[in-house]
């Protein structure tokens, strides 16, 4: 029973009337639980947007018919073999010749793609690391900066500036990302970020100095395994060491002030730390000691990236533009401009004046030192613009929300399963292999070769030598190859080269090598095409828009290979 003052347990509750006059309860409204942090800027949208069009871009790059082919070969011989060569294994005629493999860890990871029969993959692992390596400077610079845009654009000036060797897919580009690595660590560890605020270098305390060495000697020991241009990290570290003994002597005027400065003592030995750290590797001080004798192979004179700068090269504009650049900045910028900043633009300077392909270490140290001064610069700029007519345009830059959060995922996304790279994890039908090699790629000639093995010696351009040992028959003989270049000796490198340019004497050289083959490249080979078609007992056996193979009726009798003379 119930009584009159209880309500019955069955019995239907009608709630009362919502009065719409009262404001709402804040109890019952949904807010977001993410922070605001993970809410962007119509601005941040569009860089994020920018980032995955690059990446995209580098996706699309087709593989340049370069040495690239020829470190792939070395990495796949390594990876079935387990050991490390000794001697050059794809040139009989650099055969006894000593052999140091500077690369030969970068040389071991293509190997490993290589083994997925998966070509795709070295167009996504080339862009993955482009665009970690651009993604390393932009933190670096942002660490210098507080500003996300400047940073960005340092990392794409930085760019621009090697803009001759965007397209170079070898082991340099993870070269490229530990010098990349190596600005941050530097930058972050030393409080070089602390000049933007007017202040100078302080040094490390205990532990962040001990993590600094740390990092420096790990970082070398696998860059001097990944690529020879470690060296390039030592020249950063010296500038860093030079540039505070000159400030120190300018400001104190006293030697012993230099030896007992706590910022001279961290960096030098942060420098000496990396150099230990080079020495962990198969080679131990014989690499080091190669990397710095190699510039002065004489076989390197004649190949053009070790050429000195020639303002009417590839290069030489690109340099022009950073001078005009650096004078701009330095006559407008109010930063202060430390000793270290000049010793590494002059040093890179010097470097790239002397070896043109030193451009791909300059641009990004160029704007290392830059950065600040276009922050300076770049910040009272836009500072004037927001007072003026473009107000407007900032404030709905800046609006921020989570739409704009999602509307870059999905468009992120978008990128990503238009690109290639989309392939390897969503599946899908693979490009067609005009759209993966370059044009310029000897596919024909590669393909004849595999249906007709030649016998004896291939005398082929040195830019295809690669390529025709890495997609060739098995145990192919060519006269030279790119990775081969300083290994031979002397007088084989010059009588290629008298082959290659189709110099008078041609047969006599081609008799000498006991050359059955000889493979044209029809758009750079003009002249050697003209002189082999006045070659007697030759014949034209395969031709396509890119190559030529021309061989001989008879061929010259196989005889083991005398060790090349030596000079």
């Amino acid at each position: 029973m119930t009584t009159a003052t209880e309500t019955p347990l069955l019995e239907p509750v009608i709630d009362a009337p919502e009065d719409k006059s009262l404001p709402p309860d804040p109890d019952k409204i949904l807010v977001p639980k993410l922070d605001e942090r993970f809410a962007l800027t119509r601005s941040q949208l569009l860089l994020t947007v920018g980032v995955a069009l690059f990446f995209m871009y580098y996706n699309y790059m087709k593989l340049f018919h370069s040495d690239f082919w020829g470190h792939v070969a070395y990495g796949k011989w390594m990876v079935e073999h387990g050991v490390l060569p000794t001697e050059e294994m794809f040139v009989p005629l650099a055969q006894g010749m000593p052999l140091t493999c500077t690369a030969w860890l970068s040389q071991v990871l293509l190997g490993f793609v290589e083994r997925a029969s998966n070509v795709e993959l070295f167009s996504t692992l080339f862009a993955a690391t482009v665009l970690c390596t651009h993604l390393t400077l932009s933190a670096t610079f942002f660490r210098q900066t507080k500003h996300l845009g400047i940073s960005l654009l340092g990392a794409l000036l930085a760019w621009f500036f090697t803009w001759s060797r965007h397209a170079v897919i070898r082991p340099e580009i993870f070269g490229s990302l530990c010098f990349a690595m190596l600005f941050w660590m530097t930058v972050r560890s030393d409080s070089a970020c602390e000049r933007v605020a007017g202040q100078k270098p302080e040094p490390m305390s205990r532990l962040g100095f001990a993590g600094y060495l740390v990092g420096v000697g790990v970082l070398f020991a696998l860059w001097a395994n990944l690529h020879g241009s470690f060296i390039v990290g030592f020249l950063l570290l010296g500038a860093y060491v030079a540039g505070r003994v000159v400030e120190v002597l300018w400001e104190k005027r006293d030697i012993q002030a230099v030896l007992s400065d706590k910022l001279v003592q961290q960096r030098l030995i942060a420098a000496e730390v990396a150099v230990l750290g080079t020495l962990l590797n198969p080679y131990g001080m014989d690499l080091l000691i190669h990397t710095v004798a190699f510039s002065g192979n004489p076989n390197l004179k004649d190949v053009w990236e070790w050429f000195p700068l020639e303002m009417w090269s590839l290069e030489g504009p690109f340099m022009l533009i950073s001078w005009v650049f650096l004078v701009v900045l330095m006559r407008h910028s109010r930063r202060r401009v430390s000793a270290s900043d000049v010793f590494l633009m002059f040093g890179f300077t010097l470097a790239t004046c002397l070896r043109v392909r030193m451009i791909q270490w300059y641009g990004p140290a160029l704007m290392l030192a830059l950065v600040p001064h276009l922050y300076d610069i770049g910040s009272r700029v836009l500072s004037w613009l927001e007072q003026g007519e473009l107000r407007g345009v900032f404030d709905w830059l800046r609006v921020r929300s989570f739409r704009h959060t999602l509307v870059t995922g999905l468009a992120v996304w978008i990128i990503f399963c238009f690109s290639p790279a989309s392939i390897q994890v969503l599946g899908g039908k693979p490009r067609q292999e005009k759209h993966v090699y370059s044009k310029d790629t000897p596919r024909g000639v590669t393909e004849y070769l595999r249906k007709n093995p030649p016998v004896g010696m291939v005398a082929g351009p040195q830019w295809w030598g690669d390529w025709l040992v890495y997609d060739g028959p098995p145990d192919l003989k060519v006269l030279m190859t790119t990775n081969s270049v300083h290994v031979v000796p002397s007088r084989v490198w010059k009588d290629y080269l008298a082959i290659a340019r189709g110099e008078p004497g041609l047969e006599d050289r081609l008799d000498r090598y006991r050359c059955n083959t000889l493979v044209i490249c029809k758009e750079l080979q003009r002249d050697l095409r003209r002189t082999a078609d006045q070659l007697e007992g030759w014949e034209n056996v395969f031709e396509d828009d890119v190559g030529l193979v021309l061989s001989r009726k008879v061929p010259a009798r196989e005889t083991k290979t005398e060790e090349p003379p030596k000079t």
